[in-house]
């Protein structure tokens, strides 16, 4: 059995995702896997711990200190997945302060579960070799793989050389993971409640998610050229174009929002229900929705199998998974 530990520089790196995703990318190869978060200041209603029991075969979390009790009651959790999984992956919780790295919670579990570290750090412009390898440094041979998540495309190569110059001072180094949308998407709910909207036409799946916003005002491309670009999309225009609508309506928008807070005509209302479209209606204006819109970030949460299988998808073009096991 082999136990890996995801820790992260700091919380939002994405060890969450990347834990998932891993685990999805091991049990694609046939072989058993659990994830659990044994340890976290939110004990057992810490919600990724709830993930990864529902979703991964693992256990809630037991433990909230960081004391030596409190490691001994996590490691003691995770020995007795070894029973049910051929590997392990531990998600480690980020300290009050410092580095989540190679704090005294990574270092305390390697010590007393034999484990190896994968590295989670977010991405940042001052992300650099020295800081990365300092970081690091302390775990010696425990680390198995150091990640850098969410980067931006225009960084890809910066990023790529950095990791280079962390290689070529003999500290492992996993992949550069890109920024990618399905990963930041947004649930129908969780968009009905971050944007304060009323169901005009409820959606049949309020776990759908969508990944795009488009804004519906006077382009000047077609309706399949403008609307047809990308799946999984919401288009976000005022209520009283039902001509945006019908032409979003035709192509694979998931989601209305219609701002102003005026219903849709009822020609609308009956395409829409056909293709099975929810409408959602916002009292706010299309540019201050629009606004709103980009800042949902705050609201995305991991915990969805599809940006699992995402994870997994990206991370299998990008690294060995037999050589962190």
């Amino acid at each position: 059995m082999s136990t890996i530990l995801v820790a992260s520089h700091g919380p939002g790196a994405g060890k969450t995702s990347v834990a998932a995703g891993l685990a999805t990318l091991i049990a694609r190869d046939g072989a058993t896997v659990s994830v659990c978060k044994p340890l976290s200041p939110a004990g057992r209603t810490d919600p990724d711990a709830v993930y990864f029991a529902e979703n991964f075969r693992g256990g809630v979390a037991v433990a909230s200190g960081d004391d030596s009790a409190s490691l001994d009651a996590a490691a003691s959790a995770v020995r007795s997945l070894a029973g049910i999984s051929e590997h392990t992956l531990v998600e480690v919780a980020n300290p009050a302060g410092g580095s989540g790295v190679s704090s005294a919670i990574t270092a305390g579990l390697v010590e007393r579960l034999s484990a190896r570290v994968v590295a989670v750090f977010g991405y940042d412009a001052g992300l650099s070799a020295v800081s990365v390898s300092g970081s690091v440094a302390p775990l010696g041979d425990a680390v198995a793989g150091v990640i850098v998540n969410q980067t931006p495309r225009y960084r890809a190569a910066a990023t790529a050389r950095m990791l280079g110059e962390v290689s070529a001072a003999g500290i492992a180094v996993a992949a550069a993971l890109p920024e990618d949308r399905p990963l930041l998407s947004l649930t129908m709910n969780q968009l009905e409640q971050q944007l304060s909207g009323r169901w005009e036409l409820e959606p049949s799946d309020g776990d759908a998610w969508i990944d795009r916003f488009l804004i519906g005002g006077n382009i000047m491309d077609s309706g399949a050229g403008y609307f047809g670009r990308f799946p999984h999309q919401a288009v976000i225009t005022r209520a009283e174009r039902p001509d945006i609508q019908m032409a979003s309506l035709m192509q694979d928008t998931r989601c209305l929002v219609l701002t102003g807070g005026a219903r849709p005509t009822e020609y609308i209302r009956v395409e829409a229900a056909k293709r099975d479209v929810p409408v959602l209606l916002v009292d706010g204006g299309t540019v201050a929705t629009a606004d709103a819109v980009g800042n949902l970030l705050g609201a995305v949460v991991p915990h969805h199998a599809h940006k699992a299988e995402r994870m997994a998808d990206l991370l299998a073009e990008r690294i060995d998974v037999a050589a962190l096991l």
